[in-house]
């Protein structure tokens, strides 16, 4: 070790290959080989940004400084929601509220009136929207200690739908319980599995069909794999 030799264990005993990326910044667009950091705790920035506060306020004794990383991350996620605000026009008055979906955008490219099409497009055109929708099992959600701390600063106004109305869709809606006949078929049979520890077993979403975007407040947490009660609030858009 000290004379820094490094045993590299993957690719034959070669350096693991990096990555050519794309990086698009204001002074250009350049492509470099990037070769990601996989140490433990790599991807805690909030916690590395606040360390180098507390040394460039003390550097000789950064630990006589006081601990204020939760209230840092508390202001960042309250800028980041004012900056989506102003973004979409509601930055600048309390009058004027957002609703459903109004802090996302939808796809550019598809036909939407009052957007992007003449006033008089019905003399012209006939026009159609298609969806799809699609699910991911693997992002899941455990359970929360204390829930009551999870505060959503904007519920209901991006992608995901409105958890108070979605919860009690849930809460009404009939469930069938059906298994599939093929033996290896996880979306159906993952339906009736029990997973207390989870408080979502994934998440489905609803997307233009040419392009790919995804549709506002359309986005639901799976509770039981693809329950089809979860799916219907955002199969029609609103």
């Amino acid at each position: 070790m000290q004379m820094g030799y490094i045993w590299h264990m993957g690719h034959g005993g070669h350096p693991c290959r990096a990555r050519a990326l794309a990086i698009v910044h204001s002074t250009g667009v350049f492509t470099h080989n990037i070769l990601w950091c996989h140490c433990p705790g790599s991807l805690q920035q909030y916690l590395h940004f606040f360390q180098k506060l507390r040394r460039l306020t003390n550097n000789a004794f950064p630990d006589t400084v006081p601990d204020r990383y939760c209230e840092l991350m508390r202001v960042s996620c309250q800028w980041r929601d004012l900056m989506n605000r102003k973004r979409f026009g509601f930055g600048h008055s309390s009058l004027v509220k957002p609703g459903p979906g109004n802090l996302a955008l939808f796809c550019a490219a598809c036909p939407q009136p009052g957007i992007n099409m003449p006033l008089h497009w019905r003399h012209n055109w006939l026009i159609m929207q298609r969806y799809v929708v699609d699910g991911n099992f693997t992002a899941q959600h455990m359970n929360m200690r204390q829930p009551h701390l999870d505060v959503s600063l904007s519920d209901g106004l991006g992608y995901m739908v409105t958890e108070a109305g979605y919860q009690a869709h849930l809460s009404s809606a009939m469930e069938s319980k059906d298994r599939s006949s093929c033996s290896n078929h996880r979306a159906v049979n993952a339906a009736n599995t029990n997973r207390s520890n989870l408080r979502a077993t994934g998440v489905a979403a609803t997307a233009c069909a040419r392009h790919g975007c995804f549709v506002p407040h359309a986005v639901v947490d799976f509770q039981k794999g693809e329950r089809t009660c979860s799916q219907l609030p955002r199969i029609i858009p609103t």
